[in-house]
């Protein structure tokens, strides 16, 4: 608990670009200090604590052999995202040669919402197009340059692009409900005119406008915790996307929308968490906050999923047991119920009939 204490005081020092001023819960041993550095390993935050690491005083900071094994870590972190930086110009260009201009979503776009944005661990490269005909000529040039493709659950494709893992989306925004595909469609058009755009070493990035974007962040984290779960580094993206895009935001459009996908209370939830425990403002929410004893609850999950499930410090999950992931996923369903029934009734069979409709 101790470890676990010092670990969001570091994590939030250095999600919100601010000096530890709460020395609470110091010094840790060095057996505590590795859980630390361990935690963070499991939900891909290690930059971020080293950013809060590196503003204790000298008698607080960890031994120095892991302070030199976690610089190792920063200095390779910060290099992936550079390469990944490239790789999303060298793909612009591929598409725009070929007239497509996919959004880029979530990845190296959100991390642009962070003060300094080499510091977040870089995931795969997600690439959302905007109709179905343009989706299908995405896969076929990357099949014709030698690309081997597969569709995945949810309407995807994933491919290993250039040593890069790449996904492309059929849908932004991960609702399963079957009854909201034509609101969400009405959704993109009406946003369509407030995309966003970025640049990068001369190359421009197209970005989903700030009300799609925080609706893309915060869906994903709902879909995964119906699944196998979700870690912290996916919510530091929510915190930072409120945090960002706060003034811009149509907080009535947005509270309208999550109405409509019939989400609200998780989005709440949600909240709740990035509040408490990730010490986002409270004025940097897009609406009021309507506190719920879950939130206890759903942090419990995000501590025990670690990063999507997969790396958890877990027993179950590190078995990798099929039988035992399957049952974490109907508990989920079960538990996430009365704050997203539709979605949760919805997600398994969405997920299994489009491993076949691609």
């Amino acid at each position: 608990m101790k470890a676990r204490n010092v670990f969001l005081t570091l994590l939030r020092s250095g999600l919100w670009n601010q000096a530890v001023s709460d020395f609470e819960g110091f010094p840790l041993s060095s057996n505590q200090w590795q859980d630390v550095f361990h935690m963070a390993l499991n939900h891909t935050v290690e930059g971020l604590l080293y950013q809060g690491m590196i503003t204790l005083p000298d008698h607080l900071l960890p031994p120095r052999s892991l302070i030199l094994s976690w610089t190792v870590r920063m200095e390779q972190i910060e290099q992936r995202n550079g390469w990944m930086d490239k790789q999303v110009n060298e793909q612009i260009n591929f598409f725009s040669n070929h007239n497509l201009h996919p959004l880029l979503l979530k990845g190296q776009g959100v991390a642009r919402c962070y003060e300094n944005p080499s510091v977040r661990l870089p995931g795969d490269i997600d690439w959302f197009f905007q109709n179905k005909k343009e989706y299908d000529l995405a896969r076929k040039l990357l099949t014709d340059q030698g690309v081997q493709v597969k569709s995945v659950p949810g309407f995807s494709t994933y491919a290993i692009w250039n040593d890069a893992e790449v996904e492309l989306h059929r849908r932004m925004i991960d609702i399963h409900n079957p009854f909201k595909a034509h609101f969400t469609q009405q959704l993109y058009r009406s946003e369509a005119n407030l995309t966003q755009s970025i640049w990068n070493n001369g190359d421009e990035w197209l970005l989903p406008s700030s009300l799609l974007m925080h609706v893309s962040v915060s869906i994903h984290i709902l879909k995964h915790l119906l699944a196998y779960g979700i870690g912290l580094r996916q919510l530091c993206d929510a915190a930072r996307v409120c945090y960002t895009y706060q003034e811009e935001l149509n907080s009535d459009k947005l509270l309208t929308v999550y109405k409509r996908f019939g989400v609200l209370k998780f989005i709440h939830v949600l909240h709740g968490v990035l509040v408490q425990y990730l010490g986002l403002p409270e004025n940097k929410l897009p609406f009021p906050l309507v506190k719920y004893s879950f939130v206890e609850t759903m942090m419990r999950d995000v501590w025990t999923a670690g990063n999507f499930g997969f790396s958890a410090d877990d027993s179950e999950t590190q078995t990798g047991n099929r039988t035992v992931l399957n049952t974490r996923l109907w508990k989920n369903l079960m538990r996430y119920l009365p704050f997203a029934r539709m979605e949760a009734l919805s997600f398994p069979m969405v997920q299994f009939y489009s491993r076949f409709t691609n």
